[in-house]
């Protein structure tokens, strides 16, 4: 049969139920922008059986407030205009429906079906606050009617589907049967008891919610639908191994929810399961089911922790890999390339620092300048590989004599300037005494066996007897006493507090 032969048959079908006379006037009171508290009462009134419905659910988890309504008046200032009417139309409706027969369906599968996911989909609508819960309710509640429509249009059309069908079963037939599946005639049948049409666009969504723009009311309601028409599906489905792993990874494409969040709705579902099965006088879920589902969903929490804790893990691995790179990087930058002691631009940095410090907090400074002896000389015997390896020999011989406080740095060619932090002129002494003792034992060249070297130091001292004005001033008088001990024949320690007055640099003060 062709879809438009259906639709017609639908829109002439007598013995479906239309909207009773007190849910027509709650849908012409709902199209009313002014409606006003005394009509909605008024209205819903006149149906007993709906104001106790209506007086329970504003008493109820739906809304848990701190003090029960008594009357039908409070119950709707409660729940609000919206809320009242949407779900007195959808007890009406429900009730209405109820009464059908249809003999090509599980029947009681269709409606715990369809509470089940109105219920999940109005948990998903909470649950990212998008606001009008009811109307999410009351379109997932509707979103199938049409099958229902269907089964009474052609009594024997859904017979050939095999059972148990599930709702996937359901849209792959008629989509083979009739090129469309029952979401838009649901639409069809809702546009013509003149419902909302932000209801009617979400049914129509229901299947494919992408089609409507996620920041739109209408495609924010359609994915909730959508989620809670999975959820159902999930629970009242036979063989449902991974299929709430599966609807979870569903809500964070949809609505880019988390586990611990779809966790969250699931027990939240599981509160409300008893108000409603109350509210519309059904069974919706057995307590195996009920454990089952919790149980998936806590199964799904744990192995996201799992996933969330091994994220981590290698997430602090690759920062410690980056930090130890970044930290290499910049140790790299400061190092001189040839010798690996540091360079002269860290030096200048490191020695102003901690001549600032030596100034402001009273502390002792000192430097030690050095240089290599006729170093040009085993450059012209031995070569510049060689003379490359003795530098780099002789640093490593510098650093192996000093703190780990101190700097060692390559101030230019074969001379080094070791910075000493701290160090009063006799412990400076020292130092540089040991510094010369490592130089001239040191075996430089192992390749050769016959590279031996001597080193004349220089050192300058900044106490708060004897200071110095700036850095520079004090790398001075190093170089001064440096000078002085190659006058005196190398291969020897000069301080400049230990040079006569007479020779004493002028900088000092």
């Amino acid at each position: 049969m062709l879809s438009q032969d259906f639709e017609n048959r639908l829109k002439a079908q007598v013995d479906f139920p239309s909207p009773s006379r007190v849910a027509t006037e709650i849908i012409a009171l709902a199209r009313d922008p002014d409606i006003e508290m005394a009509k909605v009462a008024q209205a819903v009134g006149r149906d007993p059986a709906m104001t106790a419905k209506i007086l329970r659910i504003a008493n109820s988890a739906f809304y848990a407030q701190r003090r029960p309504s008594q009357n039908l008046r409070q119950a709707l200032v409660i729940i609000g205009l919206n809320a009242a009417l949407t779900l007195a139309l959808s007890f009406s409706l429900v009730s209405s429906m109820r009464a059908l027969r249809p003999v090509g369906i599980d029947y009681p599968r269709f409606w715990r079906r369809a509470l089940l996911g109105a219920t999940a989909a109005r948990a998903f609508g909470e649950s990212i606050k998008v606001g009008h819960a009811e109307d999410i309710f009351l379109a997932a509640l509707l979103q199938d009617m049409a099958v229902l429509a269907l089964d009474r249009a052609s009594r024997d059309f859904y017979a050939k589907l095999k059972q148990p069908s599930s709702h996937a079963d359901w849209v792959a037939y008629e989509t083979e049967q009739l090129g469309r599946d029952h979401a838009g005639y649901s639409a069809m049948l809702l546009k013509s008891w003149n419902l909302p049409e932000r209801i009617c666009k979400t049914v129509e969504a229901s299947h494919e919610p992408q089609k409507l723009d996620a920041t739109t009311d209408e495609g924010r309601f359609a994915r909730c639908v959508a989620l809670g028409s999975d959820l159902a599906e999930a629970v009242v489905a036979t063989e449902r191994a991974h299929l709430v792993a599966s609807l979870a990874q569903r809500a964070d494409q949809l609505l880019g929810m988390n586990s611990e969040t779809f966790a969250e709705v699931v027990t939240r579902v599981l509160n409300l399961i008893p108000e409603t099965e109350a509210l519309y006088e059904t069974s919706i879920l057995d307590s195996d089911d009920a454990e089952n589902l919790m149980a998936e969903a806590r199964e799904l929490l744990a192995v996201r922790n799992l996933h969330a804790l091994q994220e981590v893990s290698a997430l602090q691995a690759t920062t410690s890999v980056l930090l130890t790179r970044t930290e290499e990087a910049e140790d790299s930058s400061r190092r001189d390339a040839l010798t690996g002691a540091h360079n002269r631009p860290w030096l200048d940095r490191t020695l102003d620092r901690e001549f600032t410090q030596a100034v402001v907090f009273g502390r002792d400074l000192s430097i030690a300048h050095v240089d290599i002896d006729h170093f040009r000389s085993i450059n012209e015997r031995h070569g510049t590989p060689v003379g490359d390896r003795v530098l780099r020999s002789c640093a490593q011989a510098l650093q192996a004599c000093v703190r780990g406080s101190d700097l060692v740095a390559r101030y230019s060619g074969e001379e080094f300037v070791v910075v000493l932090p701290g160090a009063d002129p006799q412990i400076a002494r020292q130092v540089a005494e040991r510094m010369l003792a490592a130089l001239a034992t040191a075996d430089h060249d192992p390749q050769t066996g016959n590279v031996r070297v001597t080193a004349s130091i220089g050192v300058a001292t900044h106490t708060t007897k004897k200071r110095f004005a700036t850095t520079l001033a004090l790398l001075e008088a190093a170089d001064h006493a440096l000078y002085t001990a190659k006058l005196c024949g190398r291969n020897r320690v000069e301080c400049v507090e230990e040079i006569s007055t007479a020779r004493r640099s002028p900088i000092a003060s």
